[in-house]
């Protein structure tokens, strides 16, 4: 075999393994059909032997794929999957791995073209099945399998582990001490006061690592269990569109982003969104099927409960300083203040035209 920049990874392993049975085994092994992985039994089944058997024919066809003279082959691309984790701090999540360098399944030649944008007429599962492949051939590559603290990851590093590992953990405390979400640059910052040098790359990609922290749907880095970034239901979804825009929206509207950035895994309802809403304490109805968060501030209550309470912690105001109040806090006409304003079995207005609650 002579090597070929143009040559594929599935071509290259055709070429490398001359038995057939051995090709179609590691070809349904690694999903290098149609990108679907097979397991050892399905294969067994299909070929009328073991499961045993089938693992044998297996390791056979690896031990073929690692001599020397085959890995030569395959060394640019080896190349090419080592830098790119170089540049993420040693380390990756292998679901992310796999989708950001399926394009490394493609010839040499054309990788640099595909990673800048360019189509190649190639099926992605298939690619990021080859690129699985590589993972398993090559000698520097290392696979740490799923845990408490990590999803799986690949590493051409050891220390790395440690690394991530310490800052995560500078993360996760940080994060419980100050019980509010952070956004990437923030979260970046923290993880410098453990390593200067630590790019912004390498930050992320343990944070993809990472179970204890995520991301929620707007970018935003927080615990994994917080309802800010893995809502669990309507109120929490709501809740988390609301504090990321800062301001009152309308039932409707909330209902709208919550389907626009896919925070439910069916289509939110209006009805059911307004109905979950108006039960839930962290929401206030401010008027006109507007909804605000308590925690801004907003008072749950009728107009009458509004002013009273105003009057009990400000004494007499004029009529100008009630509409003032009141409309800061609530999306209703004037009418409705001037209305519940002239009930005299709860307000009285004294001769200065201040009015205050009837004793």
């Amino acid at each position: 075999m002579e090597f070929n920049p143009n040559q594929t990874i599935l071509e290259i392993l055709e070429n490398a393994l001359n038995n057939q049975r051995t090709k179609d085994v590691i070809m349904r092994r690694f999903g290098l059909l149609d990108g679907n992985r097979q397991t050892l039994e399905e294969i067994g089944q299909e070929y009328g032997i073991t499961r045993e058997r089938v693992r044998q024919i297996e390791s056979g066809g690896l031990d073929v794929l690692s001599q020397p003279e085959i890995l030569s082959f395959l060394e640019p691309h080896f190349k090419y999957v080592e830098k790119h984790l170089s540049e993420h701090g040693d380390l990756k999540r292998e679901d992310k791995l796999l989708q950001d360098l399926s394009y490394v399944c493609y010839p040499v030649a054309a990788q640099e073209a595909v990673a800048g944008g360019e189509s190649f007429g190639q099926n992605v599962s298939q690619c990021q099945s080859a690129l699985y492949l590589i993972l398993v051939l090559g000698n520097s590559f290392l696979k740490e399998k799923e845990n408490n603290k990590f999803h799986p990851f690949w590493t051409i590093n050891k220390n790395s582990i440690a690394v991530a590992r310490k800052i995560i953990d500078y993360l996760s405390k940080h994060f419980q001490k100050i019980s509010q979400t952070l956004e990437f640059k923030d979260v970046f910052n923290r993880a410098r006061e453990i390593d200067s040098r630590i790019s912004e790359k390498a930050v992320a990609s343990y944070l993809d690592a990472a179970k204890e922290i995520q991301a929620n749907k707007f970018g935003q880095y927080g615990l994994a269990n917080w309802s800010e970034i893995t809502p669990k239901g309507v109120k929490d979804k709501a809740y988390l569109v609301l504090k990321r825009h800062g301001h009152p929206l309308h039932f409707g509207e909330i209902t709208e982003h919550i389907n626009k950035h896919n925070l439910d895994n069916k289509k939110a309802q209006v009805e059911t969104v307004h109905n979950e809403l108006i039960k839930d304490a962290r929401f206030v109805l401010v008027g006109r099927g507007m909804y605000a968060l308590s925690e801004w501030g907003y008072e749950p209550g009728t107009v009458t409960e509004l002013i009273g309470n105003l009057l009990k912690q400000n004494g007499p105001l004029t009529k100008e300083e009630i509409l003032e109040k009141i409309l800061a806090k609530r999306f209703i006409k004037e009418n409705t203040i001037l209305i519940n304003l002239q009930n005299r079995k709860n307000f009285i207005k004294d001769e200065k035209g201040k009015y205050s609650l009837k004793k």
